[in-house]
């Protein structure tokens, strides 16, 4: 594909820069590769004010009266060299396989994904952008537990179909999340497992407020619907970092559904319960999330309704598993 428009050749020159970068880090000694991420990591710390800010009021506002303002300032710091250790490590994740990957991740809580697995109703992963994320698909397909993965499409394409390569090298099926439940409910009627991010501020059309730190954040409420729907087991799961190439995936077990009939109350129930999950994972690391994210960002409003789910981006097929608004 070749860039046609001056945002293309932009966007394309972006993707060089971006891989000449890649290929370093991916050949350079581990030692040099970290202290070369963790030194981008710390100049952007120093020259983005903006994330800095966001990532400082975020803390603020989560651990306010938790923590002190001296370790607030501290993590604010350590979000940003958790991110430069991020990139190296997505970077070099071709350098895991299954011979070999036992030696960079450890795995706890598989019995949670083997007791899921006999249910036979498939498995919704709920997870955040914690540790060195992009590695959590990568391990759990090379125990050879496959999945498929719901992302949003990087503005830049050429990055999109690059980073898409390293998801799927394992048997990863990456899905856009736009127009996307409908192939989800299939994969779950099917015994398979999805996963889904679900940390991150969310419209209106496709969320729920529910408590995350103490304060009302719009969260998606996918999970819980098609949980609600198919019956599917639903598993927290993230990733942490223990050191430099070293790394554990949690499982937590199977958070049970909440069912009252009322499908309205249900799904905003079952939101805030996978939230608290959720953020118990950010609480154990809180140096290794993503703050820099304006994650309430979205605002209840007066009269807040839950949003109707007969809209395209709700609508699931006849016959996959019928997909009514919330009642």
């Amino acid at each position: 594909m070749k860039p046609k428009t001056m945002g293309g050749i932009v966007a394309y020159l972006e993707y060089l820069l971006a891989m000449g970068l890649a290929k370093g880090l991916l050949h350079l000694p581990s030692s040099v590769a970290y202290y070369a991420g963790e030194g981008l990591a710390a100049l952007l710390y120093r020259f983005d004010h903006k994330h800095r800010l966001i990532a400082h009021e975020n803390l603020h506002r989560a651990f306010n009266g938790e923590l002190s303002s001296p370790k607030i300032a501290e993590l604010t710091h350590s979000c940003f060299i958790n991110l430069g250790r991020t990139v190296v490590e997505t970077c070099r994740s071709l350098k895991i396989d299954r011979e070999n990957f036992r030696q960079f991740i450890r795995v706890e809580g598989y019995e949670h994904i083997q007791q899921a697995k006999r249910r036979g109703k498939g498995i919704i992963y709920v997870t955040a952008h914690l540790g060195s994320w992009e590695l959590l698909p990568l391990a759990v397909g090379l125990m050879g537990e496959p999945m498929s993965a719901v992302t949003r499409p990087l503005d830049n394409p050429y990055l999109d179909r690059a980073i898409n390569r390293l998801r799927t090298a394992w048997g990863t099926r990456v899905l856009a999340k736009k127009q996307v439940i409908p192939v989800l409910v299939r994969a779950l009627l099917r015994g398979e497992s999805i996963a889904i991010l679900m940390d991150q501020n969310t419209t209106w059309k496709e969320g729920v407020f529910v408590d995350f730190f103490g304060m009302q954040a719009c969260t998606a409420l996918a999970p819980a619907l098609l949980a609600l729907r198919t019956d599917a087991s639903v598993l927290p799961a993230a990733i942490i970092r223990c050191g430099r190439d070293r790394h554990t995936v949690i499982v937590e077990k199977e958070i049970p559904l909440i069912r009252t009939g009322r499908m309205k109350a249900d799904v905003i129930a079952n939101t805030a319960s996978f939230t608290k999950a959720i953020e118990a994972f950010i609480r154990r690391e809180p140096d290794q999330w993503l703050w820099v994210h304006r994650r309430w960002k979205t605002q209840p409003r007066a009269m807040c309704q839950t949003p109707s789910l007969e809209s395209g981006t709700w609508h699931v097929e006849p016959g996959a598993a019928r997909q009514n608004p919330v009642q």
